[in-house]
């Protein structure tokens, strides 16, 4: 009896070194496996290399900090970047550990700069653009044979400080170093609520929100062909409210695109010396770009065509 006691002392021992072990190395190794998690998720949404530079997971207080993640630029494009974020500052609910899907109540991601560059073709915002539609319609190959995570529900999470640069584009004398577009902040609701939503769901979510408020606030500096490219682009992708999400942000379609159209009057104006054909043709072809750019954004945050209204 007493043998079959320190027996039982024994293996009761050994379960518990090795539960603690066992916790020990998951709570060693967090960081690292969301780290991965994130690379993985970027480069399976984008087709273009993700790195994070730090990533610090405290489930005892239910926080994530991430900090230098960078999406890099197709091949044959010589700027930086691009997408770069930050920091990342997130809550998670610690029950929701255990269940089917993390519950995220707030994300806060600040600090964003984006580099649309023409330098080649595609452009790499045509480029990324055409992933992210490969990627929805479910085409797009693997980046490896990680596990697409486990899905999420985010209550709210909220973009900061969203920088977008112009780069060798014909007839724009701005540089990738200087700031073309601040948009101070977009806040978007009841993501993965009504569509499951993993890693790559949520870069793919980020960078097409991002893109379009780019647009949307673009009006007078960004040239009226690449803002029908983006609208265009955009269009390809399930806009916000087919997903159930709702989209919170001072931009304003209308006001936003008001610029352009003057910087077309002006434009068309100077062109009435070289005849009145000249005219009619460039009108159309800024109207038409603008027109794209606008119906494809409207359809991106859930407004109707006015085709649609009829």
């Amino acid at each position: 009896m007493k043998t079959f006691i320190k027996i039982a002392i024994v293996l009761i021992l050994v379960i518990v070194i090795t539960v603690v072990a066992l916790g020990y190395f998951v709570f060693s190794s967090i960081d690292k496996i969301a780290k991965s998690a994130v690379e993985y998720g970027g480069t399976y949404a984008t087709q273009v290399d993700t790195t994070v530079e730090t990533m610090d997971v405290a489930i005892t207080k239910g926080t994530v900090e991430m900090s230098g993640l960078t999406l890099a630029n197709p091949a044959g494009f010589t700027t930086d970047h691009f997408f770069t974020l930050a920091t990342t500052n997130a809550s998670f609910d610690l029950e929701s550990l255990q269940a089917e899907k993390y519950i995220i109540p707030s994300v806060n991601l600040k600090g964003i700069d984006v580099i649309l560059d023409k330098g080649n073709t595609p452009s790499n915002y045509n480029t990324i653009l055409n992933s992210l539609k490969r990627f929805e319609s479910g085409e797009a190959a693997p980046a490896d044979n990680t596990k697409k995570g486990k899905d999420v529900i985010i209550k709210s999470l909220v973009i900061e400080d969203i920088n977008i640069h112009l780069a060798n584009m014909p007839g724009v004398s701005l540089l990738a170093g200087e700031v073309a577009i601040n948009i101070p902040m977009i806040e978007l609701q009841n993501i993965g609520e009504e569509e499951s939503m993993n890693a790559s769901d949520i870069f793919n979510l980020v960078i097409k929100t991002v893109l379009a408020a780019a647009v949307e606030a673009g009006g007078g500096i960004i040239p009226g062909d690449i803002l029908g490219e983006l609208g265009n682009g955009l269009a390809g992708l399930t806009s916000l409210s087919d997903m159930g999400i709702n989209a919170i942000s001072d931009l304003n379609l209308d006001e936003a695109l008001g610029d352009v159209n003057a910087k077309v009057d002006e434009a068309i104006e100077d062109l009435s010396k070289e005849g009145e054909k000249a005219i009619e043709d460039a009108q159309e072809s800024v109207d038409k770009a603008i027109d794209d750019a606008s119906d494809k954004l409207k359809n991106m945050f859930g407004g109707k065509k006015e085709d649609d209204d009829g």
